[in-house]
């Protein structure tokens, strides 16, 4: 395989044109024959005909195809061209050739493994070779161009993977000329690149199952934990892991929220996963004293160097009503505060509130019911309940006066869990 890249169109099967044409390669292959030389080896005719696979054309440097791709997809297509020599300015090779022998039924054999070049314990199978256009027929004198690609499979470690084909022609088989070299039987070396690709998630702590959230469950004051596995979901390392969380929301719209910096991780920087591994993570939760009940969201986010970040829900269920929340509390009415009230309700619920001064007269009242939900316009999903109320009072009694400076006692009745709790609190103002 020492030529230069030799280009000839298939033609039609009319004697007239095939001719024409024929004649025409003829005229080419001399006059590159001319220029480039023949060498000494050259065979004037050999019994069966030859076939050749063309050195650099297509994809071909030497005899080798040098194609790239990513793993879970396939690389870019390959091509080799197939010369059936006529002459001896057709043969390619210098090997043999024979007017007048056509080849109709060649066929890929021998196709080997793809071989990671650094590490032969990584092989792409020979099964994902794909020949993507036809081989048949090459007749006489002229070629056939054909393409062919590799499937990568997903999570093939990046890198250079080499592995050969042949071309052979079961009904015309291989033989040998006068000088020992190899007739009606070509290989092409193919050289694959498999491009890295970094991918981070999580899955879940005992499988392989993407982790879709996660969910912790406890009281208040207490410490509650999860566990999960970050995952290396590419082809190469990943360095400079890292895993945070935002604060964790009240989904009943009362605004309260679980603070960040009450969320951990064990261990607290994961910094390198190696290829197909994972790391175990685990996640606690410092559930602050006197918060409500209710469902409290926001997501873990794990990210590493040179990849997306990930994110995915973090839920955690309070399970005990509380009593009384005051958003703020000092309330200063001199700034033109207001007291911000939150409490745990049964949707669908009445609630009264009564606030008090120091004397037991009352100061303020109020009464609500709580969010019961509702259906979605359009047919869809639901909106659920609120768990919680959450109210203003502006530090004026029933007449519209502001409210001295002092402690006042707020009481609230509500229906948590189906049964009617009163909730008391204190709050003071400051003007």
């Amino acid at each position: 395989m020492h030529s230069p890249m030799i280009m000839m169109r298939r033609v039609t099967s009319h004697p007239g044109v095939r001719h024409a044409v024929r004649a025409r390669i003829g005229m080419l292959l001399v006059a590159l024959t001319s220029a480039f030389g023949t060498s000494a080896n050259a065979q004037v005719a050999v019994v069966g005909g030859d076939f050749d696979i063309c050195d650099y054309c297509g994809t071909l440097r030497g005899n080798t195809a040098f194609i790239k791709g990513r793993a879970g997809f396939g690389t870019d297509q390959g091509i080799f061209v197939l010369i059936n020599g006529a002459s001896a300015q057709q043969d390619v090779d210098f090997d043999g050739f024979t007017a007048g022998v056509d080849f109709t039924t060649l066929v890929v054999s021998d196709t080997t493994d793809f071989i990671n070049v650094e590490d032969p314990d990584r092989i792409i199978l020979r099964t994902n070779f794909v020949v993507a256009t036809f081989l048949n027929p090459v007749f006489n004198g002229l070629q056939n161009t054909v393409g062919f690609f590799v499937n990568i499979p997903n999570t093939t470690p990046a890198g250079r993977y080499r592995g050969r084909f042949t071309i052979t022609d079961p009904n015309k088989g291989p033989g040998l000329n006068a000088n020992g070299e190899a007739l009606r039987t070509d290989a092409v070396l193919v050289e694959i690149e498999v491009l890295p690709a970094s991918a981070i998630g999580l899955v879940e702590a005992n499988s392989a199952t993407d982790l879709d959230s996660l969910v912790l469950s406890g009281r208040p004051g207490q410490t509650v934990s999860g566990v999960a596995r970050v995952a290396n979901l590419g082809n190469v390392d990943l360095t400079n892991v890292r895993v945070d969380a935002t604060d964790l929301i009240a989904t009943s719209g009362t605004g309260l929220r679980i603070r960040a910096d009450r969320i951990s991780f064990t261990p607290a920087q994961l910094t390198r996963i190696a290829l197909g591994d994972t790391s175990r993570l685990t996640v606690t939760v410092r559930i602050p004293l006197g918060i409500l009940a209710g469902r409290y969201r926001g997501e873990l986010i794990v990210q590493a160097e040179g990849v997306a970040e990930t994110r995915v829900p973090l839920t955690v269920v309070v399970t005990t009503p509380g009593d009384i929340v005051f958003e703020n509390n000092p309330v200063f009415g001199r700034n033109g505060d207001n007291a911000v009230i939150i409490f745990n309700a049964d949707a669908g619920t009445r609630w009264s509130m009564r606030i008090f001064d120091m004397q037991a007269i009352t100061s303020f009242s109020a009464t609500g019911i709580v969010f019961p939900g509702s259906s979605a316009p359009g047919g869809g999903a639901p909106v659920n309940g609120d768990e919680a109320v959450r109210t203003t009072w502006t530090l004026q009694n029933g007449r519209g006066e502001n409210v001295a400076a002092g402690m006042y006692l707020v009481v609230i009745e509500a229906t948590q869990a189906g049964d009617t709790r009163q909730l008391r609190g204190k709050l003071m103002v400051i003007r």
